[in-house]
């Protein structure tokens, strides 16, 4: 019976310590639109180099809307109400999302965003060398013409492309008619698949993708979740499969053209030291870009789709 008590006493002073050593640090929510690789390397980055720079400082909690859009407002809300030091967004529903809440609230609250191709086209800043009131942030670059170069040099008969995204997803049906725009020059059609929710993948794509030749990924957080999906059916039927981030060559893909992924976290917390290390206010830090590109192959996965490497 002491002994019971002993252990129980010994866990409660654990969780008092634990809850005394988060309530003396910095409190920064994450918040990321779901689950993949590209995404928790955005995530490492980020609170790798704020703990690099102050150690043991800051406490975050990280928000997972996993895919659903009224889960994200809903832990927008909750973040809106508990007293965060600064707010991490990544992508642009996250952070357009946000930052329309705060604004609506009145909330001073930092805000941070990664990874967004438009922000002022989305209205989530005025100006990318002034963002102006509580936001700063990543700026994402898009380079379809070197991404599709890089496929058609190594696949020099290709004629029909398909493209597999989620036009829910803000800037992507913009994207979609930049890489047909490409395509046409080029004297090749596109065809396009459009899938909501990871689960419609397979039934949506397996009727088209006999016909094409090749098959394109954007930065599509639902499409990019399924990725398995996409590379099974590219297997079974030799077709590579161009991915727009670095990471989906380790998952399968033949080629991945674009950034890491971890420096769009890095670049992030470099701004969120900024604003809680230097004071400044965040609106007066300028939007900067992740434009490091380079193409990423899988030997394996480009051999299994019908790619031969000399």
């Amino acid at each position: 019976m002491k002994q019971l008590i002993f252990m129980c006493l010994s866990l409660l002073l654990i969780l008092i310590s634990c809850g005394q050593s988060a309530g003396n640090k910095i409190p920064i929510a994450i918040l990321t639109p779901v689950t993949h690789p590209s995404l928790e390397q955005i995530e490492k980055g980020f609170k790798q180099t704020m703990e690099i720079n102050n150690p043991g400082k800051y406490h975050f909690v990280t928000y997972n809307a996993q895919g659903n859009k009224m889960l994200m407002r809903s832990e927008i809300e909750e973040i809106a109400q508990k007293d965060y030091t600064l707010v991490f967004t990544i992508g642009t529903l996250a952070s357009q999302m946000t930052t329309e809440v705060f604004e609506k609230k009145n909330l001073k609250t930092p805000i941070v965003f990664t990874c967004v191709n438009d922000p002022i086209g989305f209205k989530i800043i005025s100006s990318e060398q002034y963002p102006g009131g509580n936001v700063t942030g990543v700026k994402e670059m898009l380079r379809f013409e070197e991404e599709l170069t890089a496929l058609i040099k190594h696949k020099t008969d290709i004629k029909n492309v398909l493209l597999v995204y989620n036009p829910a997803e803000p800037g992507l049906q913009k994207d979609q008619k930049e890489v047909e725009r490409i395509l046409k020059e080029h004297n090749m059609t596109l065809q396009t698949v459009e899938a909501f929710q990871t689960n419609e993948l397979l039934a949506k794509v397996s009727p088209f993708i006999s016909s094409a030749d090749a098959l394109i990924v954007l930065k599509d957080n639902t499409v990019v979740s399924g990725l398995d999906i996409l590379v099974k059916l590219c297997n079974r039927h030799q077709i590579p499969l161009m991915a727009s981030d670095l990471d989906s060559p380790d998952r399968g893909a033949a080629f991945g053209y674009g950034v890491y992924e971890i420096d769009f976290g890095i670049e992030g917390a470099k701004k969120a030291l900024q604003i809680l290390v230097q004071g400044m206010p965040p609106g007066t830090i300028p939007i900067t870009p992740v434009a490091d590109f380079t193409l990423r192959m899988n030997p394996d996965a480009a051999k299994r789709q019908g790619i031969q490497l000399p």
